[in-house]
């Protein structure tokens, strides 16, 4: 165990279009996991189904399931991928908060992304309440870039628009 609690003992194991019944029962049919989310609780697994195939909206974005050292699936790590633009976003189920999963998920992701010589811009945002997140990100070396005004909905807290932090990362090769 390093200093980040359980970063060096999380696997990543990449996500595959059948995996709709282990997100939903493992993380996505439960509501304190999508109070920062812009997708809806799962009501079934036919909603992990759509969110699945939302995963991969461009031949080059890729997902992993976050793995705890016994091999259960607590979360979710993804980057949208368009043109030489990566968009991270995550979800740990809530009894797993607070101990590393995120942060040792996105660094993972962060790297797989960053020996990619085409990715020139790793980005992710944040609710501004969403410490956390926030915490996350700033841990795994992304940089506050701005407040984005109205920037997100999360239908786990009703239909109004929520400011967001922009984080950004510039790959080493990159300006």
């Amino acid at each position: 165990m390093t200093s980040d609690g359980l970063y060096a003992l999380i696997k990543l194991r990449p996500v595959e279009r059948g995996d709709a019944s282990a997100i939903f029962a493992t993380w996505g049919r439960y509501p304190e996991n999508f109070l920062h989310l812009t997708a809806r609780v799962f009501r079934g697994v036919e909603d992990a189904e759509a969110y699945v195939a939302n995963l991969f909206e461009t031949p080059d974005s890729i997902a992993f399931h976050i793995m705890e050292p016994r091999g259960a699936i607590v979360g979710i790590v993804k980057a949208a991928v368009a043109g030489h633009r990566a968009q991270v976003g995550y979800v740990v189920h809530q009894p797993f908060w607070g101990r590393g999963f995120a942060t040792a998920a996105v660094r993972e992701l962060v790297a797989i992304l960053e020996a990619k010589p085409s990715i020139s811009r790793v980005w992710a945002t944040c609710s501004l309440d969403n410490i956390a997140s926030a915490r996350v990100l700033e841990k795994s070396g992304f940089e506050r870039e701005a407040v984005l005004k109205n920037w997100a909905v999360y239908p786990q807290q009703g239909d109004r628009a929520f400011d967001n932090y922009s984080y950004v990362k510039l790959p080493r090769a990159a300006g």
